[in-house]
C-alpha cells in the first residue's frame, strides 16, 4: 500500500529563498533549480504548507509515507538531512522530540 499524496499548496509557495510549485512539483533555491526526490518534495511541501508551526514526526510519517509504516523513524532523519543540504539549513528546525519546523531565516534573526 501506498501513502495517499501529500495535499500540496494550490499554487507556488515561496518563503525567504525556497519557491515551491506543487503543479511543476519543482523546487528552486536562490532562483536555481533543485533537484528533489518525491519524498523529499512531499515532506517539504508538507513542511512549507504548514510554515513556523511545527510538524509533528507522526503526521509526516503517517502524510509523506503511510499510516502503515513500520520502518524505521531514522528515515524521516535522512530525508530532512538531504533537504537541509540541497537548500539552506536554516530552514528547517529540529524541535527535539515532537518533529520539524519551516520557518524562513529572516523570521529567526
Amino acid at each position: 500500500r501506498t501513502a495517499a499524496p501529500v495535499a500540496a499548496p494550490d499554487g507556488p509557495v515561496e518563503i525567504g529563498s525556497v519557491r515551491l510549485d506543487p503543479a511543476r512539483r519543482s523546487v528552486s533555491f536562490d532562483g536555481k533549480e533543485v533537484e528533489l526526490a518525491r519524498k523529499e518534495f512531499d515532506l517539504l511541501a508538507l513542511l512549507m504548507q504548514e510554515a513556523g508551526a511545527v510538524v509533528q514526526r507522526e503526521r509526516l510519517i503517517d502524510e509523506v509515507w503511510d499510516v502503515n509504516w513500520f520502518g524505521s523513524t531514522k528515515t524521516l532523519d535522512v530525508h530532512v538531512g538531504a533537504l537541509r543540504k540541497k537548500l539552506d539549513p536554516s530552514y528547517i528546525h529540529t524541535v527535539r522530540g515532537v518533529g520539524f519546523r519551516f520557518v524562513s531565516p529572516e523570521e529567526v534573526s
